[in-house]
């Protein structure tokens, strides 16, 4: 598997740094899409994610976005993406 990151990340604060880096691990760590599916979900359940970025799966990537300080709701354009 390949992983890409597309543009910059914005370390706003400590955890979301850390939880970028999580991420990133947890992506070249796995070895399938299974894998990645399955670190995902269990990295959910030890940090707030969701509350930083949004993801999910094409069909043949993985794709994330940081979610901007300012409105959760909105999410920036950087991404990785693991092919």
């Amino acid at each position: 598997m390949n992983v890409t990151i597309e543009s910059f990340f914005c370390p706003y604060c400590d955890e979301v740094a850390e939880i970028f880096l999580r991420l990133i691990d947890t992506i070249l760590l796995a070895g399938s899409e299974t894998e990645l599916r399955q670190g995902i979900e269990n990295l959910k359940t030890r940090v707030p994610l969701d509350d930083y970025f949004v993801y999910g799966f094409g069909a043949h990537h993985f794709w994330v976005h940081q979610r901007k300080a300012s409105g959760p709701d909105a999410a920036v354009q950087t991404q990785a993406i693991e092919n």
